[in-house]
């Protein structure tokens, strides 16, 4: 498994829908205090802004990424 930097490179987000932006496919992140996801990215620019929010699959949101992984098996 690769982990890649999402200041350096992030993950890339194609799927459309009822959502400001674009969403990425389920990826697998870690946080700063060294905890692991499986999430989804949105995003996008709003108001002139850019946004880059990652969910689960419960909706809540997680912060301070730093690292992400594709997943070798799909959900």
């Amino acid at each position: 498994m690769i982990w890649y930097k999402i200041e350096v490179k992030p993950p890339i987000a194609t799927e459309t829908g009822c959502w400001d932006g674009k969403k990425s496919d389920k990826i697998l992140v870690a946080t700063r205090s060294r905890t692991i996801h499986i999430v989804e990215m949105y995003e996008g620019t709003m108001d002139g802004s850019h946004f880059r929010n990652f969910y689960d699959d419960r909706d809540f949101e997680i912060e301070n990424v730093i690292l992400w992984a594709e997943l070798d098996v799909p959900f």
